[in-house]
């Protein structure tokens, strides 16, 4: 079979691969409608067959038979085929190896119309092993290599695929772009069925879009309201708060008066019993006079009787007079002992009012003194949080602040820019040293507030006349454009510098800027001046690179080249050789390419 195959079959597919390349040179000399894309159904047609009747295990060993490319891709093309209408876990994974190898087939042919096909095939694999964002990045491939071969089918399958991972992970905004841009290809090159296709998808994307707008609208009023409601019930509970404690107070005080006021209530009822014991008590002893007096008389005489009666009545009267004088002394003393508790009980009130006052005094004194000294406290506070925050990112002041130190991260995708000028020490000995230090200061500053306008752009540090800055140093991953237009401002700076100083007849300083993309350490160094710092082979490359530009260029890497060539125009250099790295290829960025979104 596999000799069958080489002999019938790999003519064949050499021929439909010279077909294709000669269709579309036809296309783009004559703008022919004719599309070479016609042929690989064709083939794949031809070839149903053959390859129906082969399993995996075939095409692997007719895969090692092949001799050319062209055979290759027709094989690999079918088996990756096979292996991804399986279900086991074993055939996916080797669906990845075998479309990671067509596409890389594909690329040595150099056929747009091959490598479309490869990117999509590529895309499903990595769709089956659920690597969403390898799925996106080959199906925005397979849309690349589809516009450029006029594989409109294709363009359309690869725009619905990423259009569902963009709208499965919310992001609508991405899946009406990715539409439009579609969209604008079938516009300009006048295919009315995908058109029409593409434009009801879009109207649907961008009605999600306007849903999740209001939905989103909508939690934020709400979200709003509850943060309102809360507040004003964290008012209203501070408020009754207070209120009780205030009534707390007063109750305890009242009650401290009371216990005191009746701890003299009482002491005054034992002094009363106590009398009206002794008053009881002598009764008692008058009656018992009085009883022994009848005994006596009922045993006298008449004369005796009449004799001691008098007595007795004289007795009686003078007794009676004594008991009068006593509950008057009695009435006079309670008397003047209920004065001197009114008195007692006035001055306690006073004082108790004094006191009150006084400490409602010093309380006020307390507060204003307390206040002030938070207001102090504050400011300084404030003014420390401007000043770290001046000096380090702000996550990491805020992780300072927090928890007293801050530990070193890895940033696998970090941008790191350098900028040095060019005879620094010739200018230096024409400037002296203050005005050195001054235009040094000048420049600085306006670097300064260049990196400020950019989110995400931290100022590194700087090192005599170098000056260091890096992008990407955060958890929310994002591309290098930023720190790339904060590099051009640069030069425009220094360029609007050097014409003013030159219509003066002063020296002037021009620069080199060098970008580079790569994984870096970055964290705090130091116990008492703390430093921001980033570590790496990726900072030592950014060094190079600059060190290979020219006065008043921006020279960036290849690896950056790749995450800003869809924003920028950029200047292949070529390969260049860096010292202790080898060569590198490098670029210079012209200019942002205006209208890009």
């Amino acid at each position: 079979m596999r000799a069958y195959f080489v002999c019938f079959f790999a003519p064949l597919l050499c021929t439909c691969v010279r077909a294709l390349r000669k269709g579309g040179k036809e296309e783009r000399r004559t703008g022919s409608p004719w599309r070479p894309m016609l042929l690989l159904p064709f083939f794949l047609f031809t070839l149903t067959p053959f390859l129906t009747a082969q399993n995996s295990v075939e095409l692997i060993e007719a895969l090692d038979d092949a001799d050319t490319d062209g055979e290759r891709y027709g094989i690999l093309y079918d088996l990756t085929g096979e292996l991804l209408e399986s279900t086991r876990k074993e055939d996916r994974d080797l669906a990845l190896t075998f479309s990671k190898q067509l596409i890389t087939t594909a690329k040595r042919l150099g056929d747009n119309q091959l490598i479309g096909p490869a990117a999509y095939t590529l895309a499903l694999a990595y769709r089956n092993v659920r690597d969403e964002r390898n799925t996106d990045k080959f199906m925005a491939e397979a849309v690349d290599y589809g516009m450029k071969a006029g594989a409109a089918d294709l363009i359309m399958l690869a725009v619905a695929e990423r259009n569902r991972l963009a709208t499965k992970n919310r992001n609508y905004r991405e899946a009406a772009a990715i539409s439009q841009r579609a969209l604008d290809y079938f516009t300009q090159n006048g295919d009315d069925r995908s058109l029409s296709a593409l434009r009801a998808q879009l109207e649907r994307e961008q009605a999600a879009l306007q849903r999740r707008k209001r939905e989103v609208e909508r939690e934020t009023r709400d979200l709003a309201n509850e943060v309102n409601r809360l507040e004003t019930e964290k008012d209203k509970l501070s408020g009754s708060n207070q209120q009780l404690q205030g009534t707390n107070r007063q109750l305890a005080q009242e009650n401290q008066v009371r216990n005191k006021q009746l701890a003299e209530s009482a002491d005054e009822l034992e002094a009363r019993n106590l009398e009206l014991t002794q008053t009881q008590e002598e009764k008692a002893a008058i009656e018992r006079r009085v009883l022994e007096t009848k005994k006596e008389i009922q045993s006298l005489s008449r004369e005796a009787l009449e004799q001691k009666a008098i007595a007795n009545d004289a007795r009686e009267q003078l007794m009676e007079a004594e008991l009068v004088k006593q509950a008057a002394e009695l009435k006079a003393e309670r008397q003047t002992t209920q004065l001197y508790a009114a008195l007692g009980a006035g001055a306690a009130l006073l004082l108790l009012a004094l006191t009150f006052f006084s400490r409602f005094r010093v309380k006020q004194r307390s507060a204003k003194k307390l206040a002030l000294a938070n207001d102090q406290l504050e400011d300084a506070r404030q003014q420390s949080d401007d000043l770290l925050k001046n000096i380090l990112p702000v996550h990491i002041a805020e992780e300072l602040k927090n928890t007293g130190k801050a530990k070193a991260r890895r940033f696998a995708e970090a941008t790191v820019l350098f900028c040095d000028f060019v005879n620094f020490t010739k200018t230096a000995e024409r400037l002296g040293a203050e005005a050195l230090v001054q235009e040094l200061d000048v420049c600085f500053k306006a670097f300064d507030k260049i990196m400020d306008r950019y989110d995400g752009v931290e100022k590194i540090k700087t090192i005599g006349d170098a000056y260091m800055a890096a992008s990407g140093l955060s958890d929310r991953k994002s591309l290098p454009n930023d720190i790339t237009r904060a590099a051009l401002d640069m030069q425009r700076f220094l360029q609007e510098e050097r014409t003013k100083r030159e219509q003066l007849g002063l020296p002037f300083f021009t620069a080199r800027i060098g970008l580079h993309t790569g994984p870096v350490v970055a964290g705090v160094v130091g116990d008492r001046k703390f430093a921001y710092d980033i570590w790496g082979d990726t900072v030592n490359v950014a060094s190079r690179i600059e060190g290979k530009s020219e006065p008043g260029q921006v020279n960036i890497s290849e690896s950056t080249y790749h995450l800003i060539k869809y924003k920028f125009r950029c200047t292949y250099r070529g390969k260049v050789e860096a010292k202790n790295k080898g060569l590198i290829d490098m670029y210079f960025v012209d200019e942002e390419l205006v209208g890009v979104t």
